[in-house]
């Protein structure tokens, strides 16, 4: 009787190699990609948190600036008839 898988064996060891060596090599670039896509994260992160506290601080003198301008006519009026 006649046992394909004895010659067909070999071939499936060097495809399984082929293959592992090719994911041994994806795994290496994305493990260089990793602190990059870190460093990247982290960068975004902290020009987020600039971009925040600038509206922030935007907000806080628009707020001003509108309060002021509804107060300023209404205390306009009472220092003219008082």
């Amino acid at each position: 009787m006649h046992n394909p898988w004895k010659f067909a064996w070999p071939a499936w060891k060097e495809a399984y190699e082929q293959i592992s060596d090719r994911l041994n090599g994806i795994d290496l670039r994305l493990a260089a990609l990793e602190p990059r896509i870190d460093s990247t994260r982290d960068m975004l992160l902290a020009r987020m948190d600039s971009l925040q506290a600038n509206m922030d601080r935007k907000f806080i003198w628009l707020t001003g600036l509108v309060i002021v301008s509804i107060l300023l006519p209404l205390v306009g009026r009472f220092v003219s008839h008082g």
